[in-house]
């Protein structure tokens, strides 16, 4: 079989600036996703004090040991709702990924009840509708933990 030929040029100014220019977004939509993160761990102290685990700790402790996870639509309803991009980044309300649990690979959703109560939002419910169709599209079982305050009901006309 003969070896694929490119003309990139790896060297080039234009590679080089589209490296850093893609690396520099990248870089900003990690730090939303770790604001994400940070927002729901920010909550720890009320989750210790009734003996609950963060949302995020409830999926490490679903998935098997030492297995990836693929954190689906981290950023869903960004710039959104109640989601302003800058100080509340929501990510629609949900964890949901691809991860292994007891050898089998899942789709696993989990309700953040450290934002706003768990509750759905309308990208919240797009997002979960939308990590069913991979599920089915891709036949895997759906594993859903929830602890909601069902539909912010400010949104309810955009839901129901």
């Amino acid at each position: 079989m003969p070896a694929l030929r490119s003309a990139l040029n790896p060297k080039s100014e234009a590679f080089q600036t589209n490296v850093k220019r893609m690396s520099e977004r990248l870089a900003e939509v990690q730090a939303l996703e770790a604001q994400v993160r940070r927002e729901s761990a920010a909550k720890r102290d009320k989750f210790d004090k009734r003996g609950q685990l963060l949302p995020r700790e409830r999926v490490a402790r679903l998935l098997d040991r030492d297995s990836p996870f693929l954190e689906i639509s981290t950023l869903a309803g960004l710039n959104m709702h109640d989601d302003d991009g800058k100080k509340n980044v929501l990510g629609g309300g949900t964890i949901i990924g691809i991860g292994v649990v007891g050898g089998k690979r899942c789709l696993v959703s989990a309700s953040d009840s450290a934002l706003k109560g768990g509750t759905v939002s309308p990208m919240g419910l797009k997002k979960a509708l939308r990590a069913q169709e991979i599920a089915r599209e891709n036949k895997l079982p759906i594993i859903c933990l929830v602890e909601s305050g069902g539909a912010n009901l400010m949104y309810q006309s955009e839901i129901f």
